[in-house]
């Protein structure tokens, strides 16, 4: 009997160091919050639905203070800002003038893709289900919520990498692959009940990287030219699904601060502060229309 009791013990032990052991999602806090992903990936697939959902136009946002969150990789993380807050937090300062009270919790991670975003990388948990959380904690404090996706640039750079000659085939099965992406994104945080943006990509092919040669040595002029084609078929999918989903767009494709030397950093791919100071002031002009 006293054996049985140990085991049951030492069981009971293990399950509690176990659970413990899986650190809690953040929450929301009244100013900018940058997170680190926590462990272990959990993929977000499409549910399935026997009736199609109709989604509405965007709505205005309640009164009141509003939660931002923002999803995406280096732009998002801001790389490059020497201050190292890149746009939520000058963001967070435009929208606080006219929504005191405001939060911004930055879920931005460099180099992640689409597919990334979802299912999580490294053993980290995904930003797509952590911004699930956050949903429905702000929705139940009754706050109204906004999320703002900028995500793909990481995607193209995986295609176009120089390592082998990429076919029209695999840049179809590449452009599905980023369109699905995208669904699932924009059906889960629609249905969660968040109002959401979206971000047209700039061509990248066209920004006077320093570094290019050092990060992918092989790539070529005809690889970034057919790249500079992908990213506008990229565009098309994020316009129709923004449209389809209910979500605002805010175009950053023939922005001038991705290519010019007073906006960029010093990698010549990154913008530095001033650059983030205009795709602030970009995302402002788009939330706006749903902040009265």
């Amino acid at each position: 009997m006293r054996r049985l009791f140990f085991l049951a013990a030492l069981f009971l032990t293990a399950c509690r160091q176990e659970i413990s052991a899986n650190p809690p999602l953040p929450v929301v806090t009244s100013a900018l919050m940058t997170v680190t992903p926590t462990v272990t990936p959990q993929p977000t697939p499409i549910p399935a639905t026997a009736t199609p959902i109709t989604f509405a136009p965007p709505q205005p946002l309640s009164s009141g203070a509003v939660s931002i969150i923002t999803l995406g990789d280096d732009l998002t993380q801001g790389v490059g800002d020497d201050g190292g807050s890149g746009y939520p937090a000058r963001l967070l300062e435009l929208v606080n003038q006219i929504r005191p009270g405001a939060t911004m919790t930055n879920f931005g991670q460099s180099g992640w893709t689409s597919t990334d975003l979802i299912n999580g990388k490294d053993g980290y948990f995904g930003q797509l289900a952590r911004a699930l959380t956050e949903i429905d904690s702000s929705i139940f404090q009754g706050r109204s919520v906004v999320v703002l996706v900028w995500i793909g640039s990481n995607d193209l750079w995986t295609l176009y990498s120089g390592k082998a000659e990429i076919s029209e085939s695999q840049e179809t099965q590449d452009l599905a692959r980023f369109t699905a992406n995208l669904e699932a994104i924009l059906f889960d945080l629609r249905v969660a009940g968040a109002q959401v943006v979206l971000a047209r990509l700039d061509d990248q092919s066209k920004r006077p990287a320093q570094t290019r040669s050092e990060t992918y040595p092989d790539i070529t002029a005809e690889e970034l030219e057919r790249m500079s084609l992908q990213i506008q078929r990229y565009n098309t999918a994020i316009s129709e699904k923004a449209d389809f989903y209910g979500a605002l767009t805010v175009d950053f494709f023939g922005s001038e601060f991705f290519i010019q030397p007073e906006t960029l950093s010093n990698d010549g791919y990154h913008p530095n502060a001033a650059g983030y100071d205009l795709i602030a002031q970009a995302w402002y002009k788009a939330l706006i229309e749903i902040l009265p």
